[in-house]
């Protein structure tokens, strides 16, 4: 288990002057990798085999309606590994531990030359726990909006080179984001459900769909103009 407290700079806050959701996704990857380098497994180490981190599908829940300006702590944990996929678990907290986030993600190992998934490795099976602890149920990430709802107006991305991260392709965090552009600005973010589907690159134009459920969930889908296959999809609750 990996314990790390970060100092919250001022551009990590949003208008309102609390820690945006984003930057949690964002130390919540910091601590993702800095515990996986601590078993060997970092990006230092799997690089050497032309092997990267790929996050498939994660979820978060915010405990806290609104976080102000102060440390926050993360605690993340490898909780299994399977065939192919890995469960991390994570949880944010004040520095008194009172809670303010916590969700669970997995991962699986790519051929960063292939583009291609690969077997987990004996080495990282052998570290699974006699009892895993898992933080948080699983949500379902296969839940589509229903028919016929009503679409809020679409959002336009043209992604950058500065979105990419140490894999060539556009860092996880930066869907969320995007998604987040047509939310109702007068809620508050409860929950995020996060599937990722098909890599994007420096240069592509997506077209962020969003539609209402109702007045708490939005199902956000986050499309490639160039092959029209979906990149994210993405369900948020609010209240």
């Amino acid at each position: 288990m990996l314990e790390k407290t970060f100092e919250v700079r001022y551009d990590e806050l949003d208008s309102h002057g609390h820690i945006s959701p984003v930057s949690f996704l964002r130390y919540f990857q910091e601590g993702a990798a800095l515990d996986a380098q601590s078993f060997q497994f970092g990006w230092e180490n799997i690089q050497q085999n032309r092997l990267g981190w790929v996050l498939t599908h994660m979820q978060i829940e915010f405990l806290q309606s609104k976080t102000e300006r102060q440390p926050v702590k993360i605690r993340t944990w490898h909780a299994f590994s399977e065939k192919i996929l890995s469960r991390r678990e994570f949880e944010f907290l004040t520095l008194d531990n009172t809670p303010i986030a916590r969700g669970a993600s997995w991962w699986l190992l790519m051929d960063v030359d292939k583009r291609r998934i690969t077997k987990n490795p004996p080495e990282l099976l052998a570290l699974n726990p006699a009892e895993p602890s898992f933080l948080v149920q699983e949500e379902n990430f296969k839940r589509t909006a229903p028919e016929n709802a009503p679409l809020l107006p679409e959002v336009y991305i043209t992604t950058r080179k500065e979105d990419l991260d140490l894999n060539g392709h556009v860092n996880n965090t930066h869907y969320a984001a995007w998604a987040l552009e047509s939310a109702p600005e007068e809620k508050t973010l409860k929950k995020l459900v996060i599937n990722f589907k098909n890599e994007c690159l420096a240069g592509e134009t997506l077209t962020v769909k969003t539609t209402l459920e109702n007045e708490d969930i939005l199902h956000h889908s986050i499309i490639k103009q160039s092959n029209e296959k979906e990149a994210a999809r993405i369900l948020s609750y609010w209240v």
